[in-house]
C-alpha cells in the first residue's frame, strides 16, 4: 500500500512542499529523568527548533530529537550539554546496547555463551536479536534445576550448597560453565529469584546476581530489583547485556 500511496499525485504534492526532519537518539543508563530535566531547563535557551522527548525503561533513559537541518547547531548544544552533565552515563550517541555488544564482539572476532536460571532464556533472546548472531552467540543454556546446572554447566555441588542457587558465586560458575562448555570467549552468568514467590528474608523476591567471564577478567554485579515477574525478569535481562557491555566496551557500569 506504501508505494502505492507515495505514487498518488496528493502525496506527492505534499511531500514535495515538506521539510526534511532528523532524528536522533541518546542513551543513558541508570539516569534519573529528573536529573535530565534539570540539564534541560538549564539549556532550553539554546535549544529552539529542538522537539526533545525522553523514555525511561528498563534503566535507560532515551533522549530523543527530532529537528529540520537549520536546527542543527542547536542539537549539537544539546549532545554538549548531555555529554558535560552525564558523562559518566552516556552509553550511546544511537545505536542500542545490544548492537553495541555485538558490534563490539564481531569486532574483536570474540564469541559468547549464556549459562542462565532466572531469566529463562531472556539473555540468550536478546544477545541473538541483532543481525548475524550465529557467528558470535554459540548458545545458552537455561539451567532452572540445580541437577542442570551441576550436570551441564559443571556449577560445583559444592557452591550451590555453600550460598544457595542463588548467589554471586553461583553467577560466576554459570558464567565459567558456559564458557567452558560452548568454548566461548566471553561467558555470561545470570541467577535471581523472580517471585512472585521463593524470596525469603535472606533472599527477598527480586533479589539477582549477574557476572561475565572474558579472556581479560570479569566482572559481577547484584541488585534488588522492584516490580512484578516480568518486570524483574526483563530488567535483570537488561542489566546482564549492560554488564556484557562494560566487560567489552567500558563506560557506565551496570
Amino acid at each position: 500500500m506504501w508505494p502505492a500511496a507515495l505514487a498518488a499525485e496528493p502525496v506527492r504534492r505534499a511531500l514535495a512542499g515538506a521539510t526534511e526532519l532528523r532524528q536522533r537518539t541518546l542513551r543513558l543508563w541508570r539516569t534519573p529523568e529528573s536529573e535530565l530535566a534539570a540539564t534541560l531547563r538549564r539549556v532550553d535557551d539554546q535549544l529552539t527548533g529542538l522537539e526533545v522527548t525522553t523514555c525511561l525503561r528498563d534503566g535507560e533513559l532515551e533522549i530523543v530529537t527530532r529537528y529540520e537541518p537549520d536546527a542543527d547547531d542547536a542539537y549539537g548544544r544539546l549532545v554538549a550539554a548531555v555529554t558535560a552533565d552525564f558523562a559518566g552515563t552516556l552509553f550511546s550517541d544511537g545505536p542500542t546496547v545490544d548492537e553495541l555488544v555485538a558490534w563490539a564482539l564481531d569486532e574483536r572476532g570474540w564469541t559468547v555463551a549464556v549459562g542462565e536460571s532466572e531469566t529463562g532464556g531472556l539473555v540468550t533472546a536478546r544477545l541473538t536479536e541483532p543481525a548475524g548472531a550465529s557467528r558470535r552467540v554459540l548458545g545458552g543454556v537455561a539451567a532452572y534445576a540445580n541437577s542442570a546446572k551441576e550436570q551441564l554447566l559443571d556449577v560445583p555441588p559444592a557452591t550451590l550448597v555453600d550460598g544457595g542457587a542463588v548467589s554471586p558465586a553461583v553467577a560466576r560458575a554459570l558464567a565459567e560453565g558456559a564458557r567452558a562448555r560452548f568454548g566461548a570467549d566471553v561467558g555470561v552468568g545470570v541467577t535471581g529469584v523472580a517471585g512472585p514467590g521463593g524470596g525469603t528474608p535472606e533472599k527477598p523476591v527480586g533479589t539477582v546476581h549477574l557476572a561475565v567471564v572474558g579472556p581479560d577478567g570479569a566482572l559481577a554485579y547484584s541488585d534488588r530489583l522492584r516490580g512484578d515477574r516480568a518486570a524483574v525478569r526483563g530488567r535483570t535481562g537488561t542489566l546482564a547485556v549492560h554488564l556484557l557491555r562494560q566487560l567489552l566496551l567500558g563506560g557506565p557500569p551496570a
